[in-house]
């Protein structure tokens, strides 16, 4: 075996904390760079957690198809002279507004849990609908749609009659 003359040592040597060097570099550039981006990236958008709602047998699968028993907790539509006008539905845990319209007359805006007229209490509020509780019967305010109106069909253009030429 042939031994390393002290040049070669020192060359070996110079290399080494050459390799090093660039290592620790590389690695405090990787750590400076997380840091930074740790304490200046924008605040990650809260989740909303998923609520499952526990369902049992073949009553879970009814409204899969769009057929459904008649279940006790759907309110029966309103028979009532009040017309739904709006809706603000409400939002963590606040009460939600509907602006309605008595008799074709007065148009009021009521919270949920408040009363409409003498006897008639708006329960709940949602987003396309709301329930109205009057002698304890709950009954459904449809939202009503709007549908878009027809356009008119324009005329073709019809160009400007020119002067006979004589």
């Amino acid at each position: 075996m042939q031994a390393m003359t002290l040049e070669q040592s020192r060359v070996a040597q110079t290399a080494l904390v050459a390799v090093l060097t660039f290592a620790a570099l590389a690695l405090l550039g990787l750590v400076l760079a997380y840091w930074t981006w740790v304490w200046l990236a924008p605040d990650a958008e809260p989740r909303a957690p998923a609520v499952v709602q526990p369902t049992a047998g073949v009553a879970a699968a009814l409204g899969l198809f769009g057929s459904g028993g008649a279940s006790s907790t759907v309110a029966a539509p309103t028979g009532i002279a009040i017309r739904l006008l709006g809706i603000v539905a409400a939002t963590q845990g606040g009460r939600g507004v509907a602006a309605v319209q008595l008799e074709g007359q007065q148009i009021i805006a009521v919270q949920e849990g408040e009363d409409i007229a003498p006897g008639i209490r708006l329960a709940e509020v949602a987003s396309h609908h709301v329930i109205l509780e009057r002698g304890g019967m709950r009954e459904t305010l449809p939202l009503p749609t709007v549908a878009a109106a027809p356009v008119a069909a324009m005329p073709p253009a019809v160009p400007p009659a020119s002067p006979p030429t004589p």
